[in-house]
């Protein structure tokens, strides 16, 4: 089903195309398989959630690795209530001493275990990545990360978001701020332009995740180059939040508490 794209056309400088180094639907599936998961970056640390689908609690153990995998840079033991997602951060002083950065988190279940990507992206900036369900979130495209250089460009983004398990998807509203103020006629502010996608996560009870794709062609060539945005993990009323990172427990509703002792590290 081919998808309708927004009529938006940004002209800007592009010094340099959009980063080799982006997830794709071969990552978009390692996310959603049992138990889904997913990792992102933030500042120096890597964060990690994970999904107990099941009504039981059960013991999961994630593993940091990087690019040659040789040995895991932290490991850890986690025990995760049922029909809960509970979020780990790993800090610098958490992980063994790398010349490369962590790329992978292995997720382990019993005598199940995979790997997933760690989402890592210069251009998209985005405060959470556990979304409560109904409710609206935005992201950042960092225009001043791509605005490199004279040569101009398009970018195309998708009309609407998708869900990977449900057919309810919803709009991308799209805002740009040129960066650019006029206060007298000789008096002009500047600040890096900005481009916010804004959405609302449709209305769901269990656990699901949503994507979106941007697409670049720089001026003078006809092709496109396809870059798939955050993945968010969307969660309903089903389900609790166990942030360890922030020592809080939510619902959908967005209520916070404090943890509860037997939940957590092992």
């Amino acid at each position: 089903m081919k998808r309708k794209a927004a009529a938006l056309l940004v002209l800007l400088a592009l010094a340099v195309s959009l980063p080799v180094k982006a997830i794709d639907s071969r990552d978009l599936a390692d996310y959603a398989a049992s138990p889904m998961a997913i990792a992102w970056r933030a500042g120096d640390a890597v964060y990690v959630a994970v999904v107990n689908e099941y009504t039981s609690r059960e013991l999961y153990r994630i593993e940091i690795f990087d690019i040659q995998k040789r040995s895991p840079l932290a490991a850890r033991e986690v025990l995760v209530p049922g029909k809960c997602i509970l979020i780990e951060k790993f800090e610098p002083r958490d992980m063994k001493y790398s010349a490369y950065p962590a790329s992978e988190v292995m997720i382990s279940r019993g005598y199940f275990s995979r790997g997933i990507t760690i989402q890592d992206s210069s251009v998209f900036v985005a405060n959470e990545f556990v979304v409560p369900a109904n409710t609206s979130f935005a992201v950042e495209l960092d225009l001043y990360d791509i605005q490199r250089s004279t040569p101009s460009g398009r970018i195309t983004v998708d009309d609407e978001f998708r869900m990977y398990y449900n057919r309810a998807g919803g709009r991308i509203t799209v805002t740009y701020e040129p960066g650019l103020d006029y206060y007298l006629s000789n008096v002009i502010e500047y600040r890096p332009p900005r481009l916010i996608l804004t959405m609302r996560a449709p209305y769901i009870r269990d656990v699901d995740l949503l994507s979106f794709e941007i697409r670049h062609r720089p001026l003078g060539t006809w092709r496109e180059e396809y870059m798939m945005g955050p993945v968010f993990l969307v969660y309903g009323r089903d389900y609790t939040v166990l942030d360890n990172s922030k020592g809080s427990v939510s619902g959908s509703s967005g209520g916070s508490g404090s943890s509860g002792s037997d939940w957590g590290p092992r």
